[in-house]
């Protein structure tokens, strides 16, 4: 029994033996891994290892694209995801993508949008927007133009309306796919808070190309290399004490300590 098995029991999201197919080319190869609750799994690995296609595979993203396979199970509290309906499932995980993607709205409407959808109105909505705003560090800079448009807002700011968006739903788990990849420093610094916040709250999935940042807020890391999970464990122990020769080598090779002096740009799956 590998350790991801041997760490399932009591771990918020599990999957076992996930293999995700683009057409005929196997993307995902039998990752079996156990994601703690109230903590942060970083996902590291070389562009194209696997790392977003997974995040992707656990609220069922890729049933929205044509020609993509999921084989093996996920499992969110022990319940396959398959038996949740798409929309509770994707308000018990929430995501946040690479770039920021507010919706064509207004601020408010942005992140009232998904607890209108499930019927909450009137002083309810508002203040869960305001609370979701809060957690997210955007009230005091947005209260006073919730109603103006959302594409005004700064890259920073918009990158934290999505998260305000997807804590407005109470979400379990967080998954979170390179989000500071396109902000600035400044803007960077205010969403690792946010995230390191959030950790006592829920179980949160990050993609990072950043191993500092890794360092700064990952309680466990796993790293993947050809859509293989090669490696993970306590991060301390995953990027000071690798096991793995793939994983030491990884971690030494110098495009990867470039991108740790804060490249920030990469992009990658």
């Amino acid at each position: 029994m590998n350790q991801a098995m041997r760490n399932a029991s009591g771990a918020k999201l599990v999957t076992r033996g996930l293999r995700v197919y683009y057409g005929g080319r196997e993307a995902l190869r039998g990752v079996s891994l156990a994601v703690p609750d109230r903590s942060v799994t970083a996902l590291i690995g070389p562009s194209g290892c696997g790392k977003s296609t997974f995040l992707r595979a656990l609220n069922r993203m890729h049933d929205l694209r044509h020609g993509v396979r999921v084989e093996g199970r996920i499992l969110l509290d022990g319940l396959p995801v398959e038996r949740l309906p798409p929309e509770e499932l994707r308000r018990r995980i929430g995501m946040v993508f690479q770039r920021p993607n507010p919706f064509p709205m207004s601020i408010f409407q942005n992140v009232a949008f998904g607890p209108a959808l499930l019927g909450v109105r009137g002083p309810e909505l508002e203040r869960i927007v305001r609370s979701a705003l809060q957690r997210a560090a955007l009230w005091s800079e947005v209260k006073d133009r919730l109603h103006q448009h959302a594409g005004g807002l700064s890259g920073g700011q918009q990158q934290r309306l999505c998260l305000a968006r997807a804590l407005a739903v109470e979400p379990e788990v967080l998954l979170l796919d390179e989000p500071c990849s396109a902000l600035d420093p400044a803007a960077t610094d205010e969403v690792e808070r946010l995230i390191a916040e959030l950790r006592g709250a829920m179980a949160i999935v990050l993609v990072t190309h950043s191993l500092d940042q890794a360092r700064r807020l990952a309680d466990r890391v796993a790293f993947f290399q050809d859509g293989r999970l090669v490696e993970e464990g306590p991060a301390e122990e995953v990027l000071q004490r690798p096991r793995q020769p793939e994983t030491r080598r990884f971690l030494e090779r110098s495009d990867w300590h470039g991108i740790c002096r804060g490249n920030r740009g990469r992009q990658g799956e």
